[in-house]
């Protein structure tokens, strides 16, 4: 009886060691790519080549979930050669600069799909469920869905709309530029016939230089692309466009080229792009230490904007605190940090409205907001250290 009770303990034991190493991820491993070249040759495989990041949630997701789940480890172990390489060591930066014009790695996961030769067959990014994954995979296998199978298309009749359509949103999937595709299209339409359902589309996904004829051209006649698509969809068209090409100018805080750009922007007139303008405009006064020009645009734009917007109010009043001196602007940050209270209290508002007071030396009003600022601290069991401390130093 003893034998048989050890005996089935093992068989556990042995049962659930396995089951937990069936559970490790198996696919999708940090090994050599060179390496992997020469495997796909040898077995007359294709490659997938995972991009991730460490600290990539989707990535890590996929690789605890996806990567282990034992349909995808079939499936992709029987038609690939399976490698992965973290971006943001040395190796990454080699391959993505390797790979480059081919596709681009700008999100994480990114998934290319290659031949042995390297030549992109397909290309994904972000976080995939198990099916989704396998049918990208699929497709990818497919030759009449391959990049160069659809880029052949394209160029053999550039009038088409469905291949230029479908090459487009494979160079637009792999991160690359669309913008010479689609302007090649539309050179063998008139203008007139621009307004398609299919041509917007073919537009909308390939043109995305907002100093483009066809940003311009959608601008100006805004009405007729909505009876093809709708008004959200040209709005959100407009919005994108004005985000993806004036960020990163604010980001690099290239103004030459932001206050070229900007007023192309503005012409949208769309109350969201003029709300992404009036924050990157405090951006750059900000970055440059521009605070007359900062306190002008907060001073005119922050009711119309961010009203109801408690975190911009807290930042632009915070910034008035530490940055400017001046009693009306300072009133001006008064009232905002208030209104910020309005839409729901935190010690950190009592805490910057107390101190801006105390900036104008006016020791009744930071004392009252400081200990108001205690009540609420105390009611919601907060630590009240911070607000403790300032109420001493007002009343010294």
């Amino acid at each position: 009886m003893m034998k048989k009770l050890l005996l089935l303990c093992l068989t556990f034991i042995l049962g659930s060691s396995q089951l937990s190493i069936a559970q490790k991820q198996t696919l999708f491993l940090d090994n050599d790519f060179y390496a992997t070249v020469i495997q796909s040759k040898a077995e007359k495989k294709p490659i997938v080549i995972m991009f991730y990041a460490t600290w990539c949630a989707h990535c890590n997701k996929m690789k605890n979930e996806i990567f282990t789940d034992a349909d995808v480890i079939t499936y992709f172990n029987t038609n690939f050669i399976c490698v992965a390489v973290n971006s943001e060591s040395q190796i990454g930066t080699d391959l993505k600069n390797r790979f480059k014009n081919k596709f681009k790695v700008k999100f994480y996961p990114t998934f290319g799909f290659l031949d042995s030769d390297e030549n992109v067959l397909n290309c994904i990014s972000g976080e995939f469920k198990k099916d989704d994954f396998i049918n990208e995979a699929k497709s990818a296998l497919l030759v009449e869905n391959q990049f160069n199978t659809l880029k052949n298309n394209f160029y053999a009749d550039p009038s088409n709309g469905d291949t230029c359509l479908k090459y487009i949103t494979a160079v637009r999937k792999s991160g690359l530029d669309a913008t010479e595709i689609t302007e090649k299209y539309l050179k063998t339409k008139s203008e007139k016939d621009w307004f398609t359902e299919q041509n917007w589309r073919i537009i909308a996904n390939g043109i995305n230089n907002i100093d483009s004829y066809e940003i311009k051209y959608i601008n100006a006649h805004k009405e007729e692309f909505a009876k093809v698509s709708s008004p959200t969809r040209v709005d959100k068209k407009l919005v994108f466009i004005a985000t993806d090409n004036l960020k990163p100018l604010v980001d690099l805080n290239d103004t030459i080229n932001y206050y070229k750009l900007k007023p192309i922007a503005e012409s949208f007139k769309i109350r969201k792009v003029d709300s992404l303008l009036f924050k990157y405009d405090l951006l750059l006064y900000e970055n440059n230490k521009n605070w007359k020009n900062y306190k002008i645009t907060a001073k005119n734009s922050i009711e119309k904007f961010a009203w109801k917007d408690s975190n911009t109010l807290v930042e632009v009043s915070t910034f008035y605190m530490n940055f400017i001196d001046d009693k009306k602007s300072l009133d001006d940050a008064i009232a905002w940090s208030k209104q910020s209270l309005l839409l729901g209290e935190s010690l950190d508002k009592y805490l910057l409205i107390s101190k801006l007071y105390l900036k104008e030396k006016d020791t009744k009003n930071a004392l009252e907001y400081a200990q108001k600022g205690k009540v609420t601290t105390t009611t919601f069991g907060w630590k009240t250290e911070e607000i403790d401390k300032l109420i001493l130093d007002i009343k010294k």
